[in-house]
């Protein structure tokens, strides 16, 4: 069983390298856990992300011929987001501009490949 605190402390892991949040939410935009910003900005990032992979979702199957949604990543104003499904759940990270793509990519990667059982074992129970 993987406890909230153990949790809160695999996401802070991922706060390196100018990555500034990372956030676990589930596909309705609420905020489960998060590492990083304060609990508002947190939850902004959390609905904004949720209703951008919705809408990806809904309407980029048929463009893009795929399945699956496996990641996003969009440029904000002041920084850089990618987020992934982990489980049946989303998680975000948030890093500054200058933090290149392709190593938020990667992190988002290992982390949901360390947290896809944990997470499919609790929804589970």
């Amino acid at each position: 069983m993987l406890k909230p605190k153990t949790l809160t402390h695999i996401l802070s892991e991922a706060n390196t390298s100018g990555v500034e949040c990372t956030i676990l939410l589930n596909r309705e935009g609420t905020l489960l856990a998060y590492s990083g910003f304060g609990d508002r900005d947190a939850r902004m990032i959390a609905a904004i992300t949720s209703s951008i992979w919705l809408s990806y979702e809904k309407y980029g199957k048929t463009g893009l011929n795929e399945d699956t949604l496996q990641s996003i990543m969009f440029e904000c104003q002041d920084g850089n987001v990618v987020a992934g499904s982990v489980a049946n759940l989303l998680l975000c990270l948030v890093a500054k501009k200058n933090v290149p793509l392709g190593m938020l990519q990667m992190k988002i990667k290992s982390l949901t490949d360390h947290l896809e059982t944990p997470l499919r074992q609790m929804s589970a129970s």
